[in-house]
């Protein structure tokens, strides 16, 4: 019996450019730090975009479980169920 969970993670524009324009990966994982770093895993690229020197998330790098931040939940230990829906949004500065 498989019983392994399928995530579907959104990346923004501006990081597609580290994902060869992959605009979404289909993961497995319990929680969203596992799925970071399997996304990681996949796109080393991503890791210097989402994760300062000491492996900390960015503080300017929000995180959606289907339609709540994830700092409002458990932060990375925010549990995942299967076909949830993790969205990844960097800042975005202008003017």
């Amino acid at each position: 019996m498989n019983t392994e969970m399928k995530v579907r993670v959104w990346l923004p524009t501006v990081l597609r450019v580290h994902t060869g324009g992959e605009s979404r990966a289909m993961l497995s994982g319990s929680n969203v730090d596992q799925i970071l770093i399997q996304l990681v895993g996949l796109y080393p690229a991503l890791r210097t975009h989402l994760f300062d020197d000491h492996g900390m998330l960015y503080s300017f790098i929000t995180i959606f479980r289907n339609e709540t931040n994830i700092r409002d939940l458990r932060f990375l230990e925010t549990e995942l169920s299967d076909g949830d829906e993790v969205r990844i949004l960097p800042a975005v500065a202008g003017g």
